[in-house]
């Protein structure tokens, strides 16, 4: 098991759980987000520790905090 710290922006900071988050090795962003019941389309971009990361495949890593951001509507 892996534990990462997960931080949420925008409408999802109030639709969803943050804080740690545990997983099993070798686990995904889009794992992540499965497991969290989080909708692929609720978020645009993802970073991890701090970088971009555009793949949902992105592998992660005890430690990591990773951090979800909403599509931004505009007008």
């Amino acid at each position: 098991m892996i534990e990462i710290e997960l931080k949420l922006m925008g409408t999802l900071k109030s639709r969803f759980r943050e804080g740690r988050l545990e997983l099993p090795d070798e686990a995904t962003i889009a794992d992540a987000l499965e497991q969290l019941e989080v909708p692929p389309k609720a978020v645009q971009t993802c970073t991890v520790n701090g970088k971009f990361v555009h793949d949902r495949s992105h592998r992660l890593t005890d430690g990591d905090e990773l951090t979800l951001l909403p599509p931004v509507g505009g007008g």
